[in-house]
């Protein structure tokens, strides 16, 4: 007989029930916002205060991939929160926590704006983290390169090496079953990320031939179920030999530059790092981590787990601060190790849906990545293309607590970013991968460009990419990067405004929003007097001394949700902006 619960159990049951039903009819609450001041916008972080010299740490694979394939999505999906706002907004998670008021990442030891804010000359793009410093061909090579050690394990060998300058280098070799592919890859996609913004080491191809290099005094190599050995110049020959990695007589190498400072292992996609004072933000309420979904999809960086990433203490001890890296891009454009696999990019290394669904239709449901195939005859190209890719179903191999937690602003901040890449640009950073086949170049530079161009729409259709507003002589100008970077509907897109005084809280007063006034051009004419916009704006007074500027666009489908900005009547700055 089943067991009746007590009268006061029902009543709290209901009571639950009727406030759920509340939530899900009552409006979404907007997200926190700061009060408006009239002070400058804040582009830079604190966060290079001295700090102790922390303890290296290294969590093990093992238990952060359980963690990422259990523990953190369980958390995610039982916290009440994210269904809310779900339920309200379309975005689970509260909005990033390192942005301005102009809704722009700041410049942190996390992300430094670059493309995405200024155009970048062709030496920028191309040099990457080695601009301005001796570092753009390499390793040094007024002597030889002196190995002080190696690895064998693995799928490719590798050597760490000195050069005439004292600076160390890890050179990477191709997979024997694959030469040229995941080096070339490798050194493109840190150009890309250093150019989008990201701390990156200086990773450059090589090519050299065998005296170039010697065995140093003591060097050691490690084997596979033996352990260290003395290395001799015999085992460097077989090394190399087994390569494959020799083109037109040359090897062909990754360089990447041992960074500066000391190693203190990975950071985490969440939480903070509890010894580091300057860590004030949860790591996936980081819009750079959050947006790292949208960044990888482009170029397929699957492997994005946290052992990809580095913190260095920069600076005398007791004296310096911490600086967060991205490392290790040899899977990327398609290639991974010694076996390319079709999956990745496509689905989670466990996904449970894909799984049932291939389980409880026999097999006869054909995923979207059984259609991919590599480019005939690009022997220096993996398992990349355009026709399968789908941003918003990219998943990395394992879960990713930033990207779990990207919102609709977070994506459309990525994607501006891609949109300041241009075609030329593509080339120039793939030329820098020295492919041997110069079809390879066609194919990798029109194929970024491509998925550039899927995610960039996908991502302008969800927030209307009104954006760079600065008030000149003929009022609030602003730009339409639909149009001006090719990704408008129509040539011809209509635009409205509105205007209202407002107070720091972003309320209005009593004369609320002016009528809305149609256009044709990225103008809000404020001083344009057919308007009477100047009487309008003249009621702002001591209780709303802020100007709000609301905008919409139409490309021929109907009017785009609001971009609002904010000025300050005092001193004419334009101090917040919201989407």
């Amino acid at each position: 007989m089943a067991r009746t619960r007590p009268r006061s159990t029902d009543i709290i049951w209901l009571a639950l029930l009727g406030t759920l039903g509340a939530l899900l009819v009552a409006p979404a609450p907007s997200y926190a916002r700061e009060p408006l001041r009239d002070e400058p916008v804040v582009w830079y972080a604190h966060d290079r205060e001295p700090i102790p010299t922390p303890e290296f740490e290294e969590p093990g694979l093992v238990p952060y991939a359980v963690d990422s394939f259990v523990g953190r999505p369980f958390s995610r999906f039982w916290h009440p929160g994210r269904f809310f706002r779900w339920v309200g907004t379309g975005d689970r998670a509260q909005e990033a926590a390192d942005i301005n008021s102009l809704d722009e990442v700041v410049n942190s030891t996390w992300f430094t704006n670059r493309i995405g804010l200024t155009p970048l000359t062709p030496a920028e793009l191309v040099e990457g983290p080695a601009h301005g410093r001796d570092l753009v061909t390499g390793p040094d090579r007024s002597t030889q390169w002196t190995i002080i050690g190696a690895k064998t394990a693995g799928v490719t060998p590798g050597f760490r090496i000195k050069d005439a300058k004292g600076d160390v280098w890890l050179l990477k070799f191709d997979p024997p079953s694959h030469p040229g592919m995941t080096i070339r890859s490798g050194v493109v996609t840190n150009l890309l990320f250093h150019a989008i913004g990201f701390s990156v080491p200086v990773d450059r191809l090589v090519q050299f031939s065998r005296e170039d290099l010697v065995v140093g005094a003591g060097a050691m190599m490690r084997l596979p179920r033996v352990g260290k050995v003395p290395m001799t110049e015999a085992n460097l020959d077989s090394i190399l030999t087994a390569t494959g990695s020799i083109f037109s007589g040359e090897y062909h190498a990754l360089a990447s530059r041992y960074l500066d400072g000391q190693p203190l292992g990975p950071f985490d996609d969440q939480g903070i790092r509890e010894d580091d004072p300057n860590d004030t933000i949860r790591h996936q309420d980081r819009r750079e981590l959050r947006a790292l979904k949208v960044f990888a999809a482009w170029v397929n960086h699957f492997d994005t787990k946290m052992h990809n990433s580095l913190d260095m203490y920069v600076g005398n001890p007791g004296e310096g601060h911490i600086r967060h890296y991205l490392i290790d891009f040899a899977s990327t454009l398609g290639s991974f190790g010694d076996a390319l696999v079709k999956r990745f990019g496509y689905e989670y290394g466990f996904d449970t849906f894909p799984i049932m669904g291939r389980t409880l239709t026999f097999g006869l449901f054909e995923d979207t990545w059984v259609a991919l195939e590599r480019p005939e005859g690009l022997d220096e190209v993996g398992l990349f293309d355009v026709a399968t890719f789908e941003p918003d179903k990219w998943k990395p191999d394992l879960p990713h607590s930033g990207m779990a937690d990207m919102t609709a602003r977070d994506g459309y901040w990525a994607a501006k970013i891609l949109s300041a890449f241009t075609d030329e640009d593509l080339r120039l950073i793939v030329n820098q991968g020295h492919f041997q086949n110069p079809a390879a170049v066609d194919f990798l530079v029109e194929t970024l460009a491509a998925r550039r161009d899927k995610i960039v729409r996908y991502w302008f259709a969800k927030v209307p990419p009104l954006d760079f507003f600065t008030l000149t002589t003929a009022g609030i100008e602003f730009h339409d990067l639909a149009v001006e970077r090719g990704y408008a509907a129509t040539g011809n897109p209509r635009y409205r405004y509105r205007l209202s005084a407002v107070d720091k809280d972003r309320d209005r007063n009593d004369a609320g929003w002016t009528p809305w006034l149609e256009t044709t051009t990225t103008v809000v004419p404020l001083f344009d007097e057919t308007h009477r916009l100047a009487e309008d704006i003249s009621r702002g007074g001591e209780d709303h001394p802020f100007l709000a500027a609301d905008v919409q666009v139409d490309y021929g489908d109907g009017w785009s949700s609001s971009t609002i900005i904010y000025g300050a009547y005092v001193t004419g700055r334009l101090v917040a902006l919201d989407r």
